[in-house]
């Protein structure tokens, strides 16, 4: 990769070149769709792009080459590996731009070069009648790229855009603008262009390829590992032109140290532990795992499509090797400082809990550079505190938009809880919160309204676990022994309507809290704890000791368990000596509540007076 050459160049510098389409290529088949996108692409980016931006294509990938022509004669040029569509879907529109509207060569016009030839190993006469706007359906690349020109010349002619000529000219001055160099002779970016990744494969002097011409090719075009913005990036920093005003011995000297660090950063990236400390997204997004680093830098939106966005991005368009070499370091400070966060237990536990809720890493990396240690700590907690809503104790699962907020509620309670214990080395695992079925639970649900009315499985073993419970109450023992009885006649035919009869007789049997009525508190946040449930299990409609049970099985096998979720079913929250463990009391819903509001006090002190402060 050291010695191959990457660059972003425009249609213009592409002039008076020569492309080599070997023979283990099919030849060109884009059909009227691809066109037209290419065309309205560029289109719409001219008509909404900023000045001095540019529309980039994917990457060309060539490799320097030599070989005869249909009459002998010796070409040098390129080996097109990658990139035969969009160079051949190019050369049809400029020379239509060409034969209907300059009526001549591009010379004439005062460019120094003719549009660039492709030659093709296997369809020599494709090069000519590319240079035509012939049509000719006797052989599949001819009909196709006839169809292309017939496609490109309605695009321009149908009105739609515009006056003809003046689309024309336009698109013209797109795709193959001016030149200019400084004084110095490096390019001056054109205020409007299409431009191109060059990717550029050097052969090894001992002449074995590295990369063979063929294997590259079938990598590229069968979807299996598509050139992404990281193995670009890392092509511009150590190849020769990047770091030629260098030394021979300082050029090795940083091309090792740079790839070194490289392969340190991606073999941390690539531990699942930390990597969902850092970000949300799944690990399988990225082939290179660096790539993220690139991404936080150019600002890349969550919602782009466009795969390469950091590769164009990232690189201005004059870089000296100086420039370049700031720029690993500011890749290099950002991962530091995501390690250090990573090991850091009260970092680990803030940092962890913004990404989770949605801050990205480019804005807690802003965040650091503009201040101290200390005044970067006050700043990651008014951000935790922008998180949590002042009417916290008002939230209801059953109002909308409440859910999301609860939720973030309880996970910082429970990070938290972890973060503030100084006794303990315990870390929140995020990769395992981050990979189990999130939910929220009512801690106590004793009725069976929500249960699914179609479900009659779920019906069955509501009833069997149920009856369990109520079996370990030897003082109404005849009670139940009855009750079991009508439910095994009903199994067998049970209809919801049964159902629900009998599930009220075994609500009724069950104990009970008569301190308050439960629809007082059953959606609020004082009965509500997070949980990770693989789905197998169900707790919804359970009452508390059938939840507890369960609960306390998932904690025997090893299950995660949210701290502050196991407290509540192991009662942590019950008053000394309550011996209710079959309910979940008054008194636990309110001890709970306020353990939720003193551990998270700090923030909640910040969010009142910013509250207050706005209304002021």
């Amino acid at each position: 990769m050291q010695d191959n050459q990457i660059y972003l160049k425009t249609i213009t510098e592409l002039l008076g070149l020569n492309f080599y389409i070997p023979e283990y290529q099919r030849g060109y088949r884009w059909t009227k769709d691809n066109v037209v996108q290419l065309l309205d692409d560029i289109w719409e980016y001219r008509n909404k792009g900023g000045a001095y931006s540019f529309y980039c294509l994917q990457p060309v990938v060539v490799k320097k080459a030599d070989w005869k022509d249909a009459n002998g004669n010796d070409i040098a040029g390129y080996e097109l590996i990658d990139g035969q569509q969009r160079l051949t879907s190019l050369h049809r529109i400029i020379t239509y731009l060409q034969l209907e509207h300059l009526n001549g060569g591009l010379r004439k016009e005062g460019y120094k070069e003719e549009l660039y030839a492709i030659y093709y190993k296997t369809r020599l006469e494709s090069k000519d009648f590319l240079s035509t706007n012939n049509y000719n359906a006797s052989m599949p690349d001819l009909y196709y790229m006839s169809e292309a020109y017939k496609t490109i010349k309605n695009w321009f002619e149908d009105g739609k855009k515009g006056i003809p000529r003046q689309v024309k000219d336009k698109m013209l001055s797109i795709l193959i603008p001016s030149v200019i160099f400084n004084e110095e002779g490096k390019k001056v970016q054109p205020e409007w262009s299409v431009q191109v990744i060059w990717y550029e494969i050097k052969e090894d002097k001992d002449n074995s390829s590295h990369q063979k011409s063929e294997d590259l090719f079938k990598r590229l075009n069968r979807g299996k590992i598509p050139l992404s913005s990281a193995e670009l990036i890392k092509a511009k920093f150590v190849n020769k032109e990047s770091l030629s005003k260098l030394l021979p011995d300082e050029q090795i000297k940083k091309k090792t140290e740079l790839i070194q660090i490289w392969d340190e950063i991606e073999v941390q990236l690539n531990d699942p532990p930390f990597w969902a400390f850092i970000t949300n997204k799944n690990a399988d997004a990225y082939s290179s795992k660096i790539e993220i680093l690139f991404d936080t830098i150019t600002g890349k939106k969550e919602k782009e499509l466009d795969p390469l966005y950091s590769f164009i991005h990232f690189f201005n368009i004059e870089e000296s090797s100086e420039s370049l070499w700031r720029k690993w370091i500011e890749v290099e400070e950002i991962y530091r400082a995501l390690v250090y966060w990573y090991k850091d237990h009260n970092y680990y536990h803030k940092i962890g809990y913004l990404i989770e809720t949605g801050t990205s890493i480019k804005e807690l990396v802003d965040l650091k550079k503009g201040n101290l240690k200390s005044k970067f700590e006050e700043e990651i907690d008014k951000l935790i505190a922008s998180k949590l809503p002042t009417d916290w104790e008002d939230l209801r699962f059953d109002k909308a938009g409440h859910k999301e907020r609860i939720a973030h509620v309880l996970l910082l309670h429970n990070l938290e809880k972890i973060r503030q214990n100084e006794h303990s080395h315990e870390y929140f695992p995020f990769q395992i919160y981050k990979g189990i079925t999130k939910s929220l639970e009512h801690v106590h649900a004793q009725n069976i309204e929500d249960i699914n009315p179609n479900d009659k499985e779920l019906w069955k073993a509501w009833l069997k676990e149920h009856l369990i419970i109520l079996k370990d109450n030897a003082t109404i023992k005849e009670k139940v022994d009855a009750l079991d009885t009508e439910i095994e006649q009903a199994i067998p035919t049970l209809t919801f309507s049964q159902f629900k009869v009998l599930g009220n007789k075994i609500i009724a049997l069950l104990p009970k809290d008569e301190e308050e009525d439960s629809n007082t508190y059953l959606h609020k946040i004082e009965n509500m704890a997070l949980l990770g449930l693989s789905e197998n299990i169900i707790l919804g409609n359970s009452v508390f000791e059938a939840k507890r049970r369960k609960i306390l099985e998932m904690d025997k096998n090893g299950a995660f368990l949210p701290v502050a979720t196991k407290r509540i079913f192991l009662k942590y929250y019950a008053k000394e000596g309550n011996g209710q463990y079959s309910i979940w009391t008054k008194d636990e819903r309110n001890n709970y509540k306020e353990d939720i509001r003193e551990t998270l006090k700090p923030y909640l002190s910040i969010a009142k007076n910013n509250t207050e402060e706005d209304e002021s």
